[in-house]
């Protein structure tokens, strides 16, 4: 415990001495260079965070801790170029495996799972500098990047998910109307830290009883693309995109299998054919992808961006091939995708619709041992665009990979104040139950594929109402999914209502209602005793807002399910407080339910929250 507390008296002398720099950063002027001037961006995110003890049925490994993340960002930017970094840490206390257990073994399995969880650090998580000037953009360090739709590349943050992913190494970008080029290679860069769970991509700690130890949770993904872009500014617009990645090994390795640390390669990897199949035979193999050694995807787009001012089009071809030594069907190391929008409009009425055919064609996924950090398990480098609503979380399993299908949305616009819309998809899965698939001509890989075809009708239906002198507003939907197998059974089905009602009292007070509620029902879920048809279950949550403009907000949410193994209720309360529109102060107290989130198609798993959080950040 004294070894705590000297670690958090470090981090708070850190933690102060940041917050004062930022300060003084916004008090003083930068002198003028060179007779240009000077520009300091700073942010600075503290969160500190205290865990209860867990309710019933929940994971004793998850709950109980104090934890304390910052991440300072600093931003220079004089004349062309840009200097950036981010600097992260984080400081754990009372952690599972400092407690005392029953049993030898309760011990072992808390000393275990903390080899990769809970690791106090302090390291540069971001470091760029960047010079653009008259069409020319030249970076070195980090960089985020995306061609077309993300089909062949896609590093991006995610603040819903805590999903950071940037390239760090060099970046080139030329633009000289009609045409674009864009040069990246580099190492992927995901955070390495997650909040809600405490794991880290860090190399874990020995455990003297495993000889093998330390193993290794992330490796080093190489990549390299190009994409060339013509005809910008012009009626149609056509893009060649083309990423190749290389998983190599985050460390050497001895004769005996074991990492050699602390040499000058480690940060970076060795790609040695020795060392590249012992770390790839440490990954469990859950889809093709991860085994294999090297991947290269290319893709074509075909823009049109305008039809006379009422509609534009986009279409995305790719194909991909991964190097699988131990694969004897080539069919099933390649792949392909397409991806089609088109949206036109006619006077109060606007339609969309979206087409999506993926044969065997899978996203980037980062070289993470998901047995060992599950957190990092969603992290990829592409991804193939859903068609389907941007928090759909029910395509279970790889159902992207195989997958034909779409989603119409029509919206009509009633009056400047009010619109109606509805949408509804249909999609065909041959791979969103295990077992299932489909090679590069879209044939089943499953003989009986009738056990392992899923056939989903999406429905959704929704109203956005603005009132009362545009300071109220309603938005409100109701969506219906079913899916099913082959043979007519349920797979999943669900019935939802979403709401948000904003409603202006007087002056700067404000009251906002908001919520979502579903009933669900899922094969194999939610089983009762030995019966093996799971039952349908209730669950949803409920946020009422109380607002002052333009500082204060006191929310209090009621969150609820009715699933087996789960409590069925959560209750919370927070408060925010706006020092400036750039910084705030956000303090929660109480329980949020986990469960699986999505945003576009990535998704994770969040464990629940049982306790106290505090988030500052400081913008300047």
């Amino acid at each position: 415990m004294r070894r705590f507390h000297l670690r958090l008296q470090a981090s708070l002398i850190t933690g102060l001495g940041i917050v004062s720099i930022s300060g003084n950063a916004r008090a003083v002027d930068l002198p003028d260079l060179g007779g240009k001037p000077m520009k300091l961006d700073v942010t600075e995110t503290t969160i500190v965070a205290q865990r209860f003890h867990e309710r019933e049925n929940e994971n004793p490994k998850d709950f109980g801790y104090f934890a304390w993340l910052n991440r300072l960002n600093l931003s220079l930017e004089w004349n062309s170029f840009t200097v950036g970094t981010r600097l992260d840490s984080a400081v754990y206390a009372l952690r599972p495996e400092d407690r005392t257990y029953a049993t030898k073994g309760q011990a072992d399995q808390v000393r275990i799972d903390g080899a990769s969880r809970y690791r106090d650090s302090l390291y540069p998580a971001k470091l760029w500098v960047a010079y653009k000037r008259d069409g020319l953009e030249l970076t070195a360090g980090d960089a985020y990047v995306q061609f077309g739709r993300g089909l062949v590349l896609s590093m991006r943050k995610l603040d819903e998910l805590g999903v950071d992913t940037t390239l760090f190494g060099g970046k080139v970008t030329l633009q000289k109307d009609p045409v674009a080029l864009t040069l990246v290679a580099g190492l992927a860069n995901p955070s390495r830290v997650d909040e809600a769970s405490g794991r880290a991509l860090f190399l874990p700690k020995p455990l003297a009883d495993d000889p093998s130890s330390p193993q290794p949770v992330f490796g080093s993904d190489r990549i390299v693309g190009a994409s060339v872009q013509a005809g910008r500014g012009l009626p149609i617009v056509l893009s060649t995109n083309a990423v190749r990645m290389t998983r190599c090994a985050p460390y050497r390795y001895d004769d005996k299998g074991r990492v050699i640390d602390q040499t000058f390669d480690s940060p970076i990897g060795s790609c040695a054919p020795g060392d590249t199949t012992a770390w790839l035979s440490t990954l469990p193999p859950t889809s093709s992808m991860i085994s294999s050694s090297e991947v290269i995807s290319a893709s074509q787009t075909l823009e049109v961006p305008s039809f006379w001012g009422h509609g534009n089009l986009f279409v995305e071809a790719a194909v991909q091939h991964r190097d699988r030594a131990l694969e004897p069907n080539p069919k099933l190391s390649d792949g392909n995708a397409i991806y089609a929008a088109f949206s036109a409009n006619a006077g109060p009425v606007t339609n969309t619709l979206e087409v999506k055919s993926y044969r065997n064609y899978y996203p980037l996924i980062a070289s993470v041992n998901a047995t060992q950090a599950s957190a990092f398990s969603g992290i990829a480098y592409s991804n193939l665009p859903t068609a389907e609503v941007i928090t759909q979380d029910n395509m279970y399993g790889f159902f992207n990979v195989c997958v034909n299908g779409g989603r119409n949305r029509t919206d009509l616009r009633v009056s400047p104040s009010l619109l109606l819309y509805g949408a509804v998809g249909y999609f065909k899965s041959q791979s969103e139950i295990t077992g299932g698939g489909c090679d590069r001509n879209g044939t089943p890989t499953n003989k009986n594929s009738v056990d392992t075809d899923t056939f989903v009708t999406d429905l959704l239906g929704g109203i956005e109402y603005r009132f009362d002198k545009d300071r109220s507003s309603l938005f409100a939907s109701a969506g219906y999914r079913n899916d099913v197998k082959a043979m007519g059974d349920i797979y999943y089905q669900e019935k939802s209502a979403q709401y948000a009602l904003s409603v202006f009292i007087s002056g700067p007070v404000s009251m906002e209602f908001a919520g979502r509620h579903r009933i669900r029902l899922q094969d194999g879920e939610n089983v009762i005793g030995s019966s093996t048809v799971g039952k349908a279950w209730v669950q949803g949550e409920h946020l009422t807002a109380f607002k002052l403009a333009p500082k204060w907000v006191f929310s209090q949410g009621i969150e609820y399910t009715t699933q087996i193994g789960q409590p069925e209720t959560y209750f919370n309360g927070s408060i925010l407080y706006k020092f400036t529109s750039q910084s705030n102060l956000r303090v929660l107290v109480g329980q949020q339910r986990g469960g699986l989130r999505c945003v576009s198609g990535v998704c994770r798993v969040f464990p629940a929250f049982e306790g106290a959080r505090a988030e500052l950040t400081l913008r300047f």
